[in-house]
């Protein structure tokens, strides 16, 4: 009650202050924005959206929040009232001056709010009067900025330049604007004139370019047919020449093989009883006949000196006959096993993992083959004179009326997202692919009865060819079909175009060239664009409006196909949510419009998207962003004939366009279509006005009677549709049918119960096919799963028994034996079935060679060294949970922090297992009342502190880069509120140019970074000494690509309209930059391969004057400075180097005056090819990356350094104290190396999922496109598996790195390695013990082929078992692909890093060779 009276009072004082405040008081802006200054009443009320600035004692005291407030009496004084609310203010017309000196009337509208009523009151005296001003007088500067032509395309960017200026002044008033929108635009009558004329000018040029166009056509084809003459005049003439060639070649053949069962005969007849008297008699008889040939032929004989002895002729023959035959002298095996054991084992190595990987590739082929089968194809087409059954007394049921519509305009924009399409006039502030496209809206809120707008529903994958395919065939698309958008085949199923060009219409198409490879020779005429290059976004369009609306006035034409690109390029390129979208949207309205102007009363325009996009412009997956596309329709002459009671449907599934299409222009449905027709496009029975067109109840029979004549022949041809389901169709189909013709015969109309169910037919064949198409072969799937499990069953005995393998003979006799099991497999299933696939016999020749693989092994292994004890390690338990976790689809989705969690638990198990054993931590001193001979070896505690110190370091190097590398993860859309990486992001697609600028010199550092580190390890080393191909590329070819790299990036971050004057030179730049460095750095590749030693030889002392130069002693050395001389020597190079220094010393080998020669590099004479490499091959994959990915390969460099460390400390620290002796990798490093590989795949922004592929590595160096998809399907390969790539080729250095770190452990004290005082080798221990470098480079070699094809193995089970998973082929076929595709890329080039390491040992061998002569050694 209080309450009531106070406000009561209140607002009465209210009205008396409103009554009361002097005229003089109330300025502008308190007539405009706030009511009257109420009086201080103590307690006051404040409404919502008001702010009350209350003075106290004239000063400012406080705002007053909406609500219930209380103030001093006389103290306290309300000066001003502000409202919160949007503001609308009118800018009077004005005039404005052009660039093209056009004057212009011009008005708008201005929205503005008080964000601070502070300011507002205290910051200007009159906001409205100064936002005006300055709203005009923006307008007018931006105005004269442009030209007349540009004045109604720039709209929006005045707009936006307008509330930006001013908003800078109104900062300082606490007012915003929202937005600035112009009201009409006013042009002289003079300049109304010559627009008109222009345009009319414009005509006439399009009708003498036509004109031209055809005189060009006509001389075409004079000449065309001049050159088939020719062309098959040269084609005889070759014919001509192949069957001479090979009727020559057929003689030869027949003479060889007389010959060589000549040869055959005698060489049996030698071996009888009288052999060598014949074989005697024979030569001397052959000896006479050629001497009395002599002179008869020529002039000039030359003759021995014992022409007449013809015995001693004989005799020299026949000893070199015998010789050759000789069986060759018996050696001692064991000294014959020494010598293969003193080289390397090079062909058995490659062969070996030739052998495995082919194996796995088997067996990844086999379950794919039975996993994703694509669906049988029924290639038979329909025609007029079809009678569907059942039939009614023989009559047709297509073509049999007349079609509603004889021509039609079929506009496909690509990627036209529903959201694109629709038209909110609520919102004020549009994104850029709002409301862009008001004409689809404007029609069918105008003229309901003329158009439509529809959600058009995509059946995945959303890729372009599949659904070309879906909407113009009405067949489902298979989960395989996705590989095909490369390299598209043409379609052979019946499809729409082919119906059309059957019925006689002249089927006109412009736009992608897909269409033309999908249907070749299908249209009366085509204009094919090259559609692949998704960077370009004007050139299939422009392309298009420059041919359709000539062809659209003419009469050569029926149907018109035209498709559009560019906003399917823009999504691509920048997104959606980008200016270029709102242009290009923009221009398509323009389109729409110029299209509907033109349209004749018999024709039906048509305006579809094939597919949708996600929020960063991709597609190819299944989400609802993806799937959901706009169709429109319209006719001005009518297009719904039914009721507007009839409902509609909201959602419009792609196939059902086929059949509304079919029956709307009076052709047949195509054969294989499971479309339903749109019932409200049809006239119902009662409708008057369009006797001959079909009505609804005709036009769905005739559908429903087509998917059922499909299904029959389907059933008929293929048995994967369940036999129940089959049955309950055709009970159902049965049923419609009895209850049709019976209401056709008594002439009732059609219940709309039985129309409903004839719907629900249609919509259950469909479902029903849906799901058994995805069917499987459950055999070659079970063969494909018995090939990998034997494969990685084959690797872990391989990996324990290497050495044993090596030394017994196995892998020739298991190959000839799994030959044979596949020849006789595929021989049986020939005499069988008829037939002889080649997926069953690769299968058995896998499996048997395996089994007789592991036989003859287990055979050959010696008893106790092959335990299952040595799976249960902590590595291979992880790994195993590993493949585990690829078993649930919420760990597939979230992998990438999944294999880094993995990753670091087994990082820290690292020094977590050294102080377990005891090895972080220096030992205990030793007991001194042991005897001498117990006491265990001495470690200076130093040296183990040391390492231990560095391990850690390592672990915390590895651990940072783990973090870091989370932060340019990309985002599937399973994950929900999660944002991409900003470095995912190309430069050109940043808005902001200090963003850009940052993101630019962020990769420009990590860019040098790269190329420093490994200019300084291999200078470290002393690899980069002297001159070679080698050093060349690393000093020169390495630098000159990062610098074109920097400049590529440059160029390409520039916007297109910076440098409108350089723009051709920008374009030429973008196209030779990478290509230069495409060059550079694949040079460089071939270059190490040809000479991959990056050693240098150096000689001391003068050489001695006079006499024969004695041969040189050697000594080695990795660095060339005083320093690295003192700590890198190297004397243990090679046994017999180290011999012969000994030997020089011994002799007196200062006196002696032979040269001493050194060579640098020695020491990393395996490794530093390799980091090379990697260098190298690093670049140019990140060329293929977004720019700000420099970063992330960084992080790789980094973490791929860290755990070479962490692996080498480890081996330190154990061989410290224990004095374990080998090459052996353990575990440990080899899974967390795999584990890195898999983790970088996600940290360079890629997902197993087809819409996070980056496309537009294909186009890097080829903004133009390309002429075949070899090239393309590489780069994007390339791209996508770069971090399998490097860590692949990068997997021997596990093997060197220890060896190289043996230098690290000697600067700061003596070595521990002997007591003889000898230097640390290096990796020419290697050298020393080949058996062993041999075995422990396959054993290597196939624990990472393990721990990657296990990973295949589980992504396999998970496919196998969740084959009927509802997440199947949205989660676990998609991984499946990939993993797949990755081991398969791992393998190629592990098997190159391999073949580099065996190339560089080859190398080592002619090394030495040509510094060892025999009298040296």
């Amino acid at each position: 009650m209080l309450r009531t009276v106070v406000w009561r009072a209140g607002s009465g004082l209210l009205k008396h202050s409103q009554q009361t405040v002097p005229v003089s008081w109330r300025t502008r802006i308190q007539q405009r924005w706030a009511s009257s200054l109420p009086m201080n009443t103590v307690v006051l009320f404040v409404p919502q959206q008001e702010a009350w600035v209350v003075e106290r004692m004239g000063r400012f005291h406080r705002i007053l929040e909406p609500g219930l407030n209380f103030l001093i009496p006389v103290l306290d004084r309300i000066r001003y009232v502000q409202s919160l609310k949007e503001i609308v203010i009118d800018v009077p017309e004005q005039s404005a001056v052009s660039l093209d000196n056009v004057t212009l009337q011009i008005d708008g509208v201005l929205y503005l709010r008080i964000l601070d009523p502070f300011k507002a009151s205290y910051g200007v005296e009159d906001p409205e009067y100064a936002v005006t001003q300055l709203a005009q007088t923006t307008m007018r500067s931006e105005l004269g900025k442009l030209t007349l032509d540009k004045v109604f395309r720039e709209r929006e960017s005045l707009n936006a330049n307008i509330v930006h200026s001013i908003n800078q002044a109104s900062d300082e008033w606490g007012i915003r604007c929202l937005r600035y929108e112009i009201k009409d635009i006013h042009v002289p009558p003079r300049v109304k004139e010559s627009m008109q004329m222009q345009v009319e000018a414009e005509r006439r040029k399009r009708a003498m370019v036509l004109e031209s166009e055809g005189t060009r056509e006509a001389a075409i084809n004079v000449a065309e047919g001049r050159k088939q003459a020719q062309i098959l005049a040269s084609e005889g003439e070759k014919a001509e020449q192949i069957n001479k060639a090979a009727g020559e070649a057929n003689a030869v053949l027949a003479k060889a093989e007389a010959k060589a069962k000549a040869i055959g005969l005698l060489s049996e007849a030698l071996t009888l009883e009288n052999g060598n008297a014949a074989a005697s008699l024979s030569v001397a008889e052959q000896y006479v006949s050629a001497f009395s040939n002599l002179a008869k032929e020529s002039n000039t004989v030359i003759l021995p000196s014992n022409t007449g002895d013809i015995s001693s002729m004989v005799t020299q023959v026949l000893l070199a006959v015998y010789a050759a035959g000789a069986s060759p002298v018996p050696t001692d095996p064991l000294r014959e096993d020494e010598r293969s054991f003193t080289r390397m084992k090079r062909l058995p190595i490659l062969l070996l993992l030739l052998w495995l990987c082919s194996v796995f590739y088997v067996g990844i082929f086999l379950f794919v083959g039975g996993f994703l089968l694509v669906r049988l194809e029924v290639n038979r087409t329909s025609s007029c004179a079809d009678v569907l059954p059942p039939g009614t007394s023989g009559n047709r049921d297509f073509c049999l009326k007349e079609p509603r519509f004889r021509r039609a305009v079929i506009l496909i924009v690509d990627a036209l997202k529903a959201d694109f399409a629709r038209y909110d006039p609520r919102n004020t502030l549009p994104r850029p692919f709002e409301n862009k496209l008001p004409v689809l809206d404007e029609m069918a809120s105008s003229r309901p009865s003329h158009a439509r707008l529809y959600t058009f529903r995509a059946d995945p994958p959303t890729t372009t060819m599949q659904r070309i395919k879906g909407f113009t065939t009405g067949s489902l698309p298979t989960f395989i079909d996705v590989g095909n958008n490369f390299a598209s085949s043409a379609i052979l199923e019946d499809n729409l175009v082919r119906q059309l060009g059957q019925a006689g219409k002249r089927v006109v198409f412009m736009g992608d060239d897909t269409w033309v490879s999908l249907f070749p020779g299908g249209f009366h005429r085509s204009l094919p664009f090259p559609s692949f290059n998704v960077k370009d976004l004007h050139t299939v369009d422009n392309g298009i409006l420059q041919n359709i609306f000539p062809i659209l006035e003419g009469n050569d034409w029926d149907v018109l196909i035209a498709h559009f690109l560019g906003v399917d390029h823009c999504g691509h390129r920048f997104g959606p949510d980008h200016p270029a979208m709102a242009e290009k949207l923009t221009q398509m309205d323009g389109v729409f419009r110029s299209v509907i102007e033109r349209l004749q009363n018999d024709t039906l325009l048509v305006v579809l998207g094939d597919h949708g996009m996600t929020d960063t412009g991709d597609h190819g997956g299944e989400s609802q962003k993806e799937t959901d596309a706009a169709l429109f329709l319209y006719s001005s002459s009518g297009l719904l004939l039914a009721p507007s009671s009839q409902v509609e449907p909201e959602v419009v599934p792609q196939t059902d366009l086929v059949p509304t299409l079919a029956l709307l222009l009076g052709v047949p449905i195509p054969y294989s279509s499971m479309g339903q027709v749109l019932l409200p496009l049809f006239p119902l029975n009662t409708t008057l006005g369009v006797p001959l067109a079909l009505s609804q109840e005709e036009a769905l029979w005739i559908n429903v009677k087509q998917v059922n004549r499909f299904l029959e022949t389907y059933s008929n041809m293929a048995t994967d549709i369940p036999a129940d389901s089959l049955w309950h169709l055709r009970a159902h189909f049965s049923q419609l049918s009895s209850q049709y013709l019976s209401s056709v015969h008594t002439g009732t109309p059609l219940p709309p119960a039985l129309v409903v169910s004839m719907q629900e037919y249609l919509s259950s064949v469909r479902e029903t096919c849906r799901a058994s198409w995805a069917r499987f072969n459950p055999v070659k799937m079970a063969c494909g799963l018995l090939v990998l499990c034997g494969a990685c069953a084959v690797c872990y005995v391989l990996s324990e028994l290497s050495s044993v393998v090596l030394r017994a003979s196995v892998l020739k006799p298991a190959v000839l034996g799994g030959l044979a099991a596949g020849l006789a497999v595929a021989a049986v299933r020939l005499f069988a079935l008829g037939s002889a696939e080649a997926s069953w016999g690769l299968g058995a020749a896998a499996l048997g060679s395996e089994l007789l693989f592991l036989w003859r092994t287990w055979r050959a292994c010696p008893r106790g060294r092959l335990s299952p004890r040595g799976l249960l390690t902590a590595p291979l338990l992880l790994l195993l949970l590993r493949c585990a976790s690829l078993l649930s689809d919420s760990y597939i989705i979230s992998e990438g922090r999944v294999v880094t969690f993995l990753l670091f638990t087994l990082g820290v198990y690292v020094p977590v297992c050294l102080n377990w054993d005891g090895f972080l931590v220096p030992a205990p001193p030793a007991d001194a009342q042991k005897p001498p001979g117990l006491h265990s070896p001495t470690v200076p505690p130093s040296t183990v502190r040391r390492e231990s110190t560095f391990l850690l370091v390592c672990l915390s190097v590895l651990v940072s880069c783990l973090y870091l590398s989370l932060s340019f993860h990309n985002c599937r859309e399973e994950q929900g509120s999660c944002q991409p990486s900003a470095f995912l992001m190309p430069l050109s697609r940043l808005q902001d140019s200090r963003v850009r600028n940052v993101h630019y010199v962020l990769s420009l550092v990590a860019l040098s970074a790269w190329a420093f580190l490994l200019h300084h390890w291999l200078r470290h080393y002393g690899n980069l000494n002297g001159s070679g191909v080698a050093r060349f590329s690393a000093r020169c070819l390495l630098p000159l690509a990062s610098v074109c790299m920097g400049l590529h990036w440059a160029v390409s971050a520039a916007p297109e309209d910076s440098f409108r004057n350089l723009a051709e030179l920008i374009g030429l730049a973008r196209v030779v930059m990478p290509r230069v460095s495409f060059g550079l750095l694949g040079l460089g590749l071939l270059l190490l391969w040809l000479d991959p030693l990056m050693v240098y030889l150096k000689s001391r002392g003068p050489p001695s004057s006079g006499g024969p130069m004695p041969p040189p002693r050697y000594r080695a050395s990795t660095g060339i400075s005083p320093q690295a001389e003192l700590h890198h020597l190297v004397p243990q190079l090679y046994q017999r180097i180290r011999q012969s220094l000994e030997d020089s010393s011994a002799l007196g080998a200062e006196s002696d005056g032979r040269p001493a020669v050194e060579a640098y590099g020695l020491g990393t004479v395996y490794s530093a090819p390799l980091v090379l490499i990697c260098g190298l091959l690093g670049l140019m994959l990140l060329l293929l990356h977004p720019e700000g990915m420099a970063l992330a390969f960084l992080m790789l460099l980094l973490q791929a350094t860290a755990l070479l460390h962490l692996h080498a400390s480890t081996c330190t620290l154990s061989s410290l104290q224990s004095h374990s002796s080998g090459f052996s990798v353990p575990w440990t490093p080899v899974v967390l190396w795999s584990l890195a590989a898999s983790q970088f795949f996600h940290a360079t922004g890629h997902l197993p999922t087809f819409p996070s592929i980056q496309w537009g590595a294909a186009f890097v160096g080829f903004p133009q496109g390309h002429a075949g998809t070899v090239l393309p399907a590489s780069l994007v390969t390339l791209n996508t598996f770069t971090s399998h790539i490097l860590f692949a080729v990068a997997c021997p250095l596990l093997l060197f790195w220890p060896l190289v770190c043996e230098v690290r452990r000697t600067r700061s004290g003596r070595s521990v390695a002997g007591e003889d005082g000898d230097d640390v080798a290096m990796e020419m221990k290697l050298r020393e013990n080949p058996q062993q470098f041999s075995s422990a480079l396959l054993q290597l070699a196939v624990r990472y082929l393990l721990v990657s094809g296990a990973q295949v193995l589980a992504s396999v089970c998970a496919a196998a078992f969740l084959r009927r998973h509802l997440m199947v082929w949205k989660v676990f076929a998609p991984k499946l692909m990939f993993e797949a595709s990755a081991f398969v890329v791992s393998s190629v080039f592990l098997l190159f890093g391999v073949a580099l390491v065996l190339r560089v040992d080859v190398a080592v061998a002619c090394l030495f060779h040509r510094l060892l002569p025999e009298n040296s050694r």
